[in-house]
């Protein structure tokens, strides 16, 4: 039996050499598992030491994460309505995850974000990038009065002292909004730097060039900013609940036929500015048409 057994054996060995045998499930699975792991840390390892830069979008844009622009996180509230969140979740679209803990941030905070980032994607992320205060005033066509650098160096404070998770199911961000906020006092300039990690935020199909002059117009409308935002991360919005719209925009209006008006009123205020071609509100269900396509890259 022994005899036949290896005569079988080497007959089989023989009869299969040279042939290919298809690779299992299981050693499929690993050798997926062993290539994702491998990408995550080549793109880990081009994170912590490559040069990274933002995407480039045209001057009369602005870019933002369409994470930012599809949840509470800059929330349409006033400044004195603002009040401080621990590890609080935040109203978001579905499959965006945001954690924060901070000051509350609002719609004047992500104004001052976009144009800093708008200055800062000239460098390389996590570099020091030095402005003037009113230089970034300047660049929002803002006012430079002493009031508005004051405002202006709480809201850089604000958005250095919180820490934001952002998770979805491409990525997980983690960290500061802007990493360090210094003041020279000599030179009265602002030194910024944002992390590298924020490239996380502006992967491909992420992130929305805002129109900059329509959301200027928009200025002291919070409700309005956040929901121009909201609508121009996406080419074909769909219709959504009003009660959807409360929590992404962060709206502390809890009377929900109030909150419908104050949406008709800002609606009213995109169709003005051309952002939205038109609008229908049938029961809680909120529907609008855009006036043009997204505009994410650098045409001519």
């Amino acid at each position: 039996m022994e005899h036949d057994y290896l005569v079988s054996s080497e007959t089989e060995a023989a009869a299969t050499k040279g042939v290919k045998t298809m690779p299992s499930l299981g050693d499929l699975h690993k050798r997926t598992k062993e290539i994702i792991e491998r990408a995550r840390k080549d793109e880990e390892e081009r994170l912590e030491t490559g040069v990274i830069q933002l995407p480039l979008w045209r001057d009369d844009k602005r870019g933002a994460p369409n994470s930012f622009l599809r949840s509470a996180l800059f929330a349409a509230i006033q400044s004195k309505d603002r009040c401080h969140l621990k590890e609080a979740v935040l109203g978001s679209q579905q499959g965006i995850t945001i954690k924060y803990t901070g000051e509350q941030l609002n719609q004047e905070d992500l104004t001052i974000w976009l144009a800093l980032v708008d200055l800062v994607r000239q460098h390389p992320l996590g570099t020091e990038c030095s402005f003037t205060a009113y230089g970034i005033l300047k660049h929002m066509n803002m006012d430079t009065g002493g009031q508005a650098h004051e405002k202006l160096r709480m809201s850089i404070l604000r958005m250095t002292a919180c820490v934001l998770t952002v998770t979805n199911e491409e990525y997980t961000f983690s960290d500061r909004i802007i990493d360090r906020f210094i003041v020279d006092e000599k030179t009265k300039h602002y030194k910024i730097t944002v992390g590298r990690h924020t490239i996380k935020l502006f992967g491909d199909n992420q992130w929305t060039a805002v129109e900059h002059k329509q959301r200027r117009s928009l200025s002291r409308k919070p409700l309005a900013l956040a929901l121009h935002g909201y609508y121009s991360s996406h080419e074909k919005p769909l219709p959504v609940g009003i009660e959807f719209l409360a929590s992404i925009t962060g709206s502390t209006n809890s009377q929900k036929a109030s909150f419908k008006r104050q949406v008709k009123i800002a609606l009213e205020e995109l169709i003005k500015i051309g952002s939205l071609k038109s609008y229908e509100i049938s029961s809680d269900l909120v529907a609008v048409n855009r006036t043009e396509k997204l505009s994410k890259r650098i045409t001519t």
